[in-house]
């Protein structure tokens, strides 16, 4: 009986302690996603911190004509990619993969997910509503959107999409950006190639560890 009790100690004793040096060595291990697009590196005066590019505000229509705008997403993880209702072979097929990770957003609620329509003069918000509810998507989560040409224009250039300058238009894109709380670009994705997209699955895991991870 004694010597069971001292096996209990001990094991009260040496878990927390080995649990603490894994817990530690996991987070040294653990490696965050890159920020893309340009940064100003601190210059030891008035910058003390690396500022890295953020995409600039910006206010849709979603597919219930509601208004959605970029202070909305705050504390949200957005996996944002930009279609057209019409559209027969691409976005078919994309939007197909980006369901995969609305599935994965009824767990986790702070990731959503938008899909502009580049396509606004026909993409009206009840084509948009009609298109969201082939994919039996919940308005809550994954938001189809429009907007003015140019302010798409602008929405666009934020993204660092392919666009344009002659006629103002963004190029047909096939990308799936990934962005964390802050509106910071942590990854860009083709959207028909299906190991970018197990590769978009694994750093949106690595991306909510950022923000849950042991301090």
């Amino acid at each position: 009986m004694k010597r069971k009790s001292f096996w209990i100690a001990t094991g009260l004793l040496v878990f927390p302690v080995a649990f603490f040096f894994l817990l530690r060595a996991s987070k040294q291990n653990y490696k965050h996603l890159p920020h893309l697009g340009e940064k100003i590196e601190p210059n030891g005066a008035d910058i003390k911190d690396t500022i890295f590019y953020q995409v600039p505000e910006f206010s849709v229509t979603d597919q219930s004509g509601k208004e959605l705008n970029s202070k909305m997403l705050t504390n949200n993880i957005v996996i944002a990619n930009f279609f057209f209702a019409s559209c027969k072979d691409v976005c078919p097929k994309m939007n197909g993969n980006v369901s995969v990770f609305y599935e994965k957003a009824k767990e986790w609620s702070e990731v959503k997910l938008i899909s502009f329509t580049v396509d606004p003069d026909n993409d009206s918000t009840q084509v948009l509503a009609d298109y969201a509810k082939k994919l039996n998507a919940d308005k809550k989560i994954w938001h189809f959107c429009r907007t003015d040409k140019e302010n798409l224009f602008k929405i666009g250039q934020g993204f660092l999409l392919p666009v344009s300058m002659e006629d103002k238009t963004i190029d047909h894109s096939q990308q799936i950006i990934l962005l964390d709380k802050s509106r910071h670009i942590r990854g860009v994705y083709n959207g028909l190639d299906l190991n970018d997209m197990k590769r978009l699955g694994d750093e949106l895991k690595v991306l909510l560890y950022e923000y849950h991870e042991p301090r």
